[in-house]
């Protein structure tokens, strides 16, 4: 205890109320996100992913990166280059990110995840595409090579090369942290220098967060 009695166990108490209030305000935006996407109504939730106003307590279980519109059309004009109309996202936890991907630029969205008894439990948050789920240990998914892959935020590169490996598409798309406070594996420059990927280009979606945009080599000839 404090001299006064009470500095000690009012800062805990402090504490712990600054706490909930901030869990208080990330549950008020997430439900507040949750009906904007029910609404379809994109640019409110992008507002929401915006560090400032009310989106400036977020709840990363919604959406771990935060994305503005130019990076939804960045990745819609990979897709593009590609000449591919469809996306696949493999880790693509709620889904959020592959919405608005589709929302905005009418790409086909799937998505793909381990453990569905969680994203069927009443603690997680709701997912907006379709998922295809698969068992942790199972055989990997092959990702049609009619699709971009895509992975945000992935934390298994063991995994994601496995992915890789059976992907005969001409297009990937690696989303992580560079900043070094949270590991993301794949790296987002991860496939830089490695064979049959170019990196054909980046894009800085904040401090901490980057876009990188691969071609299979012998695709991105042909537009050479």
């Amino acid at each position: 205890m404090g001299e006064d009695g009470e500095n000690e166990d009012g800062g805990v108490y402090g504490e712990e109320n600054s706490q909930q209030q901030k869990q208080l305000r990330e549950s008020q935006t997430k439900s507040k996100v949750i009906s904007l996407v029910m609404e379809g109504n994109v640019s409110e939730v992008l507002s929401a992913l915006r560090r400032d106003g009310y989106g400036a307590e977020w709840d990363p279980l919604l959406l771990w990166v935060r994305p503005q519109l130019c990076c939804l059309q960045t990745i819609a004009d990979h897709v593009r280059q590609a000449r591919l109309t469809a996306l696949a996202s493999v880790g693509c936890g709620t889904g959020l990110l592959e919405w608005l991907i589709h929302a905005v630029a009418g790409v086909s969205v799937r998505g793909y995840e381990v453990n569905p008894e969680w994203w069927g439990s009443r603690y997680s948050p709701p997912t907006f595409i379709p998922i295809t789920f698969t068992k942790m240990g199972a055989d990997t998914p092959t990702v049609p090579p009619t699709h971009a892959l895509m992975c945000c935020y992935f934390n298994d590169g063991a995994a994601f090369r496995e992915y890789v490996s059976r992907y005969e598409g001409p297009a990937l798309l690696i989303i992580g942290s560079t900043d070094g406070h949270h590991r993301t594996d794949p790296h987002p420059l991860s496939y830089k220098y490695v064979s049959p990927w170019i990196l054909t280009h980046t894009h800085r979606i904040s401090d901490s967060d980057l876009l990188a945009c691969y071609l299979r080599q012998d695709h991105s000839q042909q537009d050479t």
